[in-house]
């Protein structure tokens, strides 16, 4: 390896989709530059694999059967005192699994997309003071948990300059450029010819029923209600992500309705639709706002969901539902207006200007 380039670990976790997605956007963009050379990683790379396993299906098993668990434990988290005693001791011995991997590896720079590998790499730091390791840390929220501020970040790259906890922040390295999209969300497309393509009439709106990669969204009582309420100048678009359950009962259920699993088109179908009906993750909120749709946020999870949802009203840039007449209250009325500022931020190429500072840091 040349001696000018700067090795560069990008480090997720599999909690979500949306810190992956994230990284990814990253990992495009630094591969333009020959000076760079990325390399992927994962929090839970460094822990047996059925024991990753567990905690994700725990997770997931929560956030669907017993939401007000994760939001105590969030809130628990977000404490000034009592949490990071915990949150130390897991990072402590999640960088002492990851020492061997970070030795032989050696990067100049870390990137985390969570704020677990950002505690990790925080953690290896500490134990190693002779080594000079860039840490950034890509917050992918419109909040910012206390689980992030980490010793030893040297940046933070933040989704906008007025988030409420930005004074927690240890450092003066504090960028607001928006959270990293992919390529795919920016480019200039011919809306007729997708509409065209996804066989969409020009004189209907079409509404896309979204819940991330885990397909966690009521669709059912969305589209029954939808039914009864005889919406007839909306075509509803199902996106059920890696929840084939969810796919089978729409489809059987709901035998006119378009259904589509995990599918590559996001970005596509995003463009050409005209309303977006989702949760309020902090990637699915980037990327929505990237484009034109209306965005109606349905039963935002607790913890960062909420946090997100409550900012992104507060700026004029998507409304809340928690019911289906509720939503159909947001349906019928005109796109909503947008704070200039934070669209200006987030359209701002927020991917192509992170990793040009991050280089510049270097």
């Amino acid at each position: 390896m040349n001696k000018k380039n700067k090795k560069i670990l990008i480090m997720s976790a599999p909690i979500g989709s949306g810190h992956t997605l994230a990284a990814l956007a990253l990992k495009e963009e630094f591969e333009k530059n020959s000076n760079c050379e990325v390399v992927m990683g994962n929090a839970f790379d460094f822990i047996p694999g059925f024991f990753g396993k567990f905690i994700l299906q725990t997770y997931l098993f929560v956030l669907k059967h017993c939401p007000f668990l994760y939001k105590y434990a969030y809130q628990w988290g977000n404490k000034e005192t009592g949490s990071l005693w915990l949150r130390n001791f897991i990072n402590g011995t999640m960088a002492w699994l990851a020492e061997g991997y970070l030795k032989k590896l050696a990067p100049d720079c870390v990137i985390a997309t969570h704020a677990t590998p950002a505690g990790i790499i925080s953690s290896y730091k500490a134990r190693h003071p002779e080594l000079k390791i860039t840490l950034v840390s890509i917050v992918t929220d419109f909040s910012i948990h206390r689980w992030w501020v980490c010793q030893g970040t040297d940046a933070y790259f933040l989704a906008a300059d007025d988030l409420a906890s930005i004074d927690t922040l240890k450092t003066t390295n504090i960028y607001a450029y928006g959270i990293p999209v992919r390529t795919a969300f920016r480019r200039q497309y011919d809306r007729l010819l997708l509409r065209k393509h996804f066989a969409w009439p020009n004189n209907i709106k079409v509404c896309l029923l979204m819940g991330g990669g885990e397909g966690l969204l009521a669709m059912q009582d969305i589209l029954l209600a939808a039914q009864k309420n005889v919406l007839t100048n909306i075509h509803f678009v199902a996106i059920t992500g890696r929840n084939t359950e969810l796919a089978k009962e729409l489809k059987k259920d709901f035998p006119q309705l378009e259904v589509y699993g995990f599918t590559d088109a996001i970005p596509e179908l995003m463009h050409a639709a005209d309303i977006i009906v989702t949760k309020a993750g902090g990637l699915t909120a980037a990327e929505t706002i990237t484009t034109n749709l209306q965005y109606i946020i349905y039963g935002p999870l607790p913890g960062q969901e909420e946090g997100n949802a409550a900012y992104l009203v507060h700026k004029r840039l998507a409304a809340v539902a928690h019911t289906p007449t509720e939503l159909f209250a947001e349906l019928k009325k005109n796109s909503i207006f947008v704070e200039p500022q934070i669209l200006k931020t987030q359209r701002a190429n927020a991917t192509v200007n992170i990793c040009a500072k991050i280089l510049e840091l270097l």
